[in-house]
């Protein structure tokens, strides 16, 4: 008759009490640690603010215009008491225009005075971007909105005045003091000189829905595009995007640019 020795028993009879103790896991440590592990405080944090949950704090910029043409000087602040005073919530604006500052995600409101005149912005921020919602006077735009990391504040190529420019009605009371017959960009510096002009501003400036060229003149920060006919279609919606493929001898890339003016009456 064979014998079993009792230290194989051992293991045997350890695997069956772990296995009876693991049958409701909620009464074992070991086994409810396995199924529910812990959420790391931070982690959670973390998921709340990517789901809107709270708000976090991004740096934002953009460019104040004036009837297409960079404001240059004016402090813009944030229109809300509540922002903390450790963070950035005034800036003004530099030769392009453009501001920067810290503001909490969410609904946001930009305020500035022009000379007497109260601007007030609304805008919608999150982590990824910046949207206008609304402005109080038509006279006035944002463009160029953009989100950047706190304490690096980009430098681009500015678009500081077009004609024409982002909100214009262009009919026969105006045509010959705005567009006349032209598209005119001016940019903040030299910019670097294309082979071939055509294909450049095919390149790089959309007109949706599509109009007819004569030519382009690029001279220094200027560029001229002459209209087939020297006329537009009346009672259309036009939109024009410039893109970041433009750029200054020094390298810099104009932010992506969207101008959208419309056509009455001629």
């Amino acid at each position: 008759m064979k014998h079993f020795s009792p230290i194989l028993r051992k293991p045997i009879l350890i695997g069956f009490v772990f296995l009876f103790s693991s049958t409701n896991c909620y009464f074992n440590p070991l086994v409810n640690d396995l199924l529910n592990p812990k959420v790391e405080e931070s982690d959670s944090s973390a998921l709340l603010g990517l789901a809107g949950g709270s708000a976090s704090t991004v740096s934002i910029t953009g460019q104040i215009k004036k009837l297409g043409v960079s404001l240059v000087g004016v402090e813009v602040s944030l229109g809300t008491t509540s922002f903390s005073s450790k963070n950035t919530n005034s800036s003004t604006t530099n030769t392009a225009g453009r501001f920067y500052l810290n503001i909490p995600t969410g609904p946001a409101t930009l305020q500035f005075s022009d000379g007497g005149t109260l601007v007030t912005i609304q805008l919608m921020v999150t982590p990824m971007g910046a949207t206008v919602g609304f402005i109080n006077n038509s006279s006035y735009s944002v463009q160029s909105l953009d989100v950047y990391v706190l304490g690096e504040e980009p430098v681009y190529l500015e678009l500081t005045s077009s004609m024409p420019y982002d909100g214009l009605l262009v009919d026969n009371s105006n045509y010959g003091t705005t567009i006349n017959g032209n598209l005119v960009f001016k940019f903040s510096e030299f910019l670097e000189m294309p082979s071939n002009s055509a294909l450049w501003t095919a390149e790089n400036i959309i007109v949706n829905p599509s109009i007819g060229f004569e030519y382009t003149s690029i001279s220094k920060d200027n560029v001229t595009i002459v209209l087939a006919g020297g006329s537009l279609p009346p009672f259309t919606p036009f939109t024009i995007t410039l893109n970041s493929s433009i750029k200054s001898e020094t390298g810099k890339s104009i932010r992506p640019t969207s101008i959208r003016f419309m056509t009455g009456e001629f």
